[in-house]
């Protein structure tokens, strides 16, 4: 089985990448990126990421399985609705599925819970209602990747993913990765409110695990979230921080002024069908701050 794997280069691509290769051997994996990728075949692609452009195709046709990963996705809350970026997810998935995929037995898109409303549990049967031009364009691609994958007869498995933290996530600013830098320099850490919203995390060994465990999914099971399925509250995770560093740190608060949302799962389905044990809290921000600290 021959995988395309798209967003080769970014925080989730690569670390799918590096998997798939580990478990099913560097041959049977290709690359679609912007610049080689060194652990296996590239599909080198030139111009802007709205608009792809790709001189040879001598590796689509042997690609059976395309798990696309690759997408704009906001590195904070202030980029969810960028206009130019989240268009470019449609065209770019336009664009990629109109390449000669002739032997394409299966898509796996990876989308993101920011599909949803807002709800108290969020499962996946919660109506979708974007509030984001973020979500909307997720929401969009899951439609053309569906269309596409029923006009040609072949599979379509939706991931919706949510809340990934681990090695790698320090391109992002948000809370974790920015908690983590701020302790390992010996910084006081900003907690925005009291800490009391909650958010529900899953590891990123554990997402790339259903990814990939998805491509044997034979029946059509509809959309599967991959997110946590033990809610914390902020002020919770930062105190198991601490924890991880054992390291005395100062606490910044800073007064909140915005809507508190919670982000709250059920992930029955993912137990069901992908992942049956999630890795433990503890033991990931282990691993992160480790991780982090290493690049200091």
């Amino acid at each position: 089985m021959k995988f395309l794997i798209t967003g080769a280069s970014g925080f989730l691509g690569s670390h799918v990448v590096r998997s798939a290769c580990a478990t099913q051997g560097a041959d049977s994996v290709i690359a679609f990126s912007s610049k080689q990728v060194d652990a296996c075949s590239t599909i080198i692609y030139s111009g802007s990421y709205s608009n792809p452009i790709v001189q040879n195709h001598a590796l689509m046709d042997k690609a059976e399985v395309l798990i696309h990963v690759g997408a704009f996705s906001p590195k904070d809350r202030f980029h969810a609705d960028a206009i130019g970026e989240c268009n470019g997810n449609i065209y770019f998935m336009e664009k990629l599925l109109a390449l000669p995929l002739t032997n394409l037995k299966k898509i796996i898109y990876i989308s993101t819970v920011d599909v949803y409303e807002p709800a108290e549990l969020t499962v996946e049967e919660t109506p979708t209602l974007p509030s984001s031009l973020y979500g909307w364009s997720k929401l969009y691609c899951e439609r053309i990747a569906s269309i596409f994958a029923s006009s040609r007869c072949i599979d379509c498995q939706i991931l919706r993913i949510g809340h990934v933290y681990g090695p790698g996530e320090e391109k992002y600013g948000k809370f974790l990765p920015k908690a983590i830098m701020n302790i390992a320099a010996g910084k006081p850490v900003q907690l925005w409110g009291d800490g009391s919203e909650i958010r529900s995390f899953i590891y990123i060994d554990d997402v790339v695990t259903s990814i990939l465990k998805s491509v044997d999914l034979d029946a059509d099971v509809g959309p599967i979230n991959v997110v946590g399925g033990i809610p914390v509250t902020l002020r919770s995770l930062l105190d198991q921080l601490i924890v991880a560093s054992g390291r005395q740190v100062a606490i910044e608060a800073i007064k909140f002024k915005g809507t508190k949302r919670n982000y709250i799962f059920d992930n029955s389905k993912l137990r069901q069908y992908l992942l049956p044990v999630e890795t433990k809290l503890s033991a990931g921000l282990q691993a992160e701050y480790e991780y982090m600290l290493g690049l200091m």
